[in-house]
């Protein structure tokens, strides 16, 4: 948050500037006002101050001999002038001492309050940007960069950085960078240092720190190592990095259910994931689509839903959301009479069952793909499932059956046949035993009101 004084010898003025511009929404925050240069100093020795407003006429001492005196002593600060008239040469006088900005009181009228701030912080920011990009002999030429990334979504525009914004400049949301190291290095946020920007320029250096934010730092980063490393060379690997994956096979590996118990082929698989490294938005969506999927699957083990967060900021996050999902799917399917070996095949049996649901798979040929004998087959899968194979089959179908005939308008004979019936006339009397009407008829009741009143 930047710390704002008002100095003027009008109370008005000052009073009229404190509580009508919107400071909060461009980060400011107004801390303290002063009548005169004297009591401005005095003010300043004990309050840290980032911008101060100052007029130029005042009793005791001018705007003038304080900005003298503040250049000198307080470099940090930034000084915006208030004048009553536009003395061209006075104005002059306020720039070349290092104001940013002038105002004329004239201009202060409440409609005019957010372009004046919006003007003043984008004036901040530059200035911020040039000391970067420039730095004093003294320092040397600087070789890098050290920026801030959010871990939360809830950190904002303006929010502070503890002990860390002094200085810095925020060139989005929650994002931070400085030309020194801040200190502390707080857990709510991801700190990288950048090397090798030295002759960059401005507008390519803020691309690439915010292309990162949104492609390179979700795989990046790394909870174990507070400041992380990372040349200029990387952050162009990122803006140009492109990748080219058959999503439907990864789909696949994570509609299996080995994984779920089989803790070194999850581990493979979250590692299989990092080294595509597929845009963060795509990853989502993707498990987004999966956890649908799953809650299909597992539907009849599951005591409560699986739900996807809305948005991860880091694949570690990322990650640990999807160990949590293993543990509930795996603590829901666990049956303490039958090994993890018998129920990861019977939950292979249920996927395997559930993506050819049309063909007519037997329980002989799904046990003999899961390599268990055919009694031992039915009798773990009835257990374990809660239904006999054949059932859980047709209860897919129906399922199936009826989502077909409330969203579309297909004949019952096209629905039988893509739920693996051939006759229309057994599917719709083994529908009428698992639903209670006819197929006919659940369509008819599952439209809208207004279509069954024609």
């Amino acid at each position: 948050m930047i710390s704002v004084l008002i100095v003027d010898d009008e109370k008005i003025v000052r009073k009229g500037l404190a509580s009508f511009m919107p400071w909060e929404e461009f980060g400011m925050k107004v801390i303290g006002e002063a009548n005169n240069g004297e009591n401005a100093l005095k003010f300043l020795e004990s309050n840290t101050v980032d911008l101060m407003f100052t007029d130029l006429a005042m009793p005791v001492m001018s705007g003038i001999e304080l900005m003298r005196i503040v250049t000198t002593t307080y470099p940090h600060i930034q000084i915006v002038v208030l004048t009553l008239h536009q003395d061209f040469d006075y104005i002059q006088e306020a720039l070349r001492l290092g104001a940013i900005d002038y105002i004329a009181k004239t201009e202060l009228e409440k409609e005019q309050f957010e372009d004046i701030l919006s003007r003043i912080a984008s004036l901040l920011d530059m200035k911020k940007i040039r000391q970067l990009s420039q730095p004093s002999m003294e320092d040397q030429v600087a070789s890098s960069i050290y920026v801030a990334y959010p871990l939360h979504p809830s950190i904002e525009l303006g929010q502070d950085v503890p002990g860390g914004a002094d200085g810095g400049v925020e060139v989005e949301a929650g994002v931070w960078y400085w030309s020194y190291c801040p200190e502390p290095i707080i857990e709510s946020f991801a700190y990288f240092c950048i090397e090798g920007i030295h002759g960059m320029e401005r507008k390519e250096l803020l691309r690439l720190i915010r292309n990162y934010n949104r492609n390179g730092l979700f795989y990046d980063y790394n909870p174990d190592v507070p400041l992380q490393t990372i040349s200029i060379e990387d952050l162009h690997e990122r803006l140009d990095y492109e990748v080219e994956v058959d999503i439907s096979a990864i789909k696949q590996s994570w509609l299996e259910s080995d994984w779920i118990f089989d803790d070194k082929l999850f581990e493979k698989r979250i590692a299989e994931l990092s080294a595509i490294q597929l845009p963060a938005i795509r990853l989502m969506r993707l498990f987004f689509s999966l956890t649908d999927e799953w809650n299909r699957m597992y539907n009849n083990v599951l005591d409560e839903e699986l739900v996807m967060e809305d948005h991860f900021l880091t694949f570690v996050q990322f990650s640990h959301w999807l160990k949590l999902t293993r543990q509930q799917l795996r603590d829901s399917s666990e049956k303490p009479q039958f090994s993890i070996e018998i129920q990861s095949s019977i939950t292979r049996a249920k996927t395997l069952a559930l993506q050819n649901y049309k063909n007519a798979v037997t329980a002989a040929e799904m046990a003999k793909h899961v390599n268990m004998s055919l009694s031992y087959f039915s009798q773990c899968f009835k257990q374990i499932v809660g239904k006999t194979y054949t059932d859980y089959i047709r209860d897919v179908r129906m399922e199936h059956a009826k989502n077909y005939l409330v969203h579309t308008s297909k004949t019952i004979q096209w629905i039988a046949e893509e739920v693996g019936y051939n006759d229309e006339k057994y599917f719709s009397r083994l529908f009428k035993e698992f639903v209670g009407v006819l197929p006919s008829d659940y369509r008819l009741g599952h439209q809208p009101d207004r279509l069954r009143k024609k």
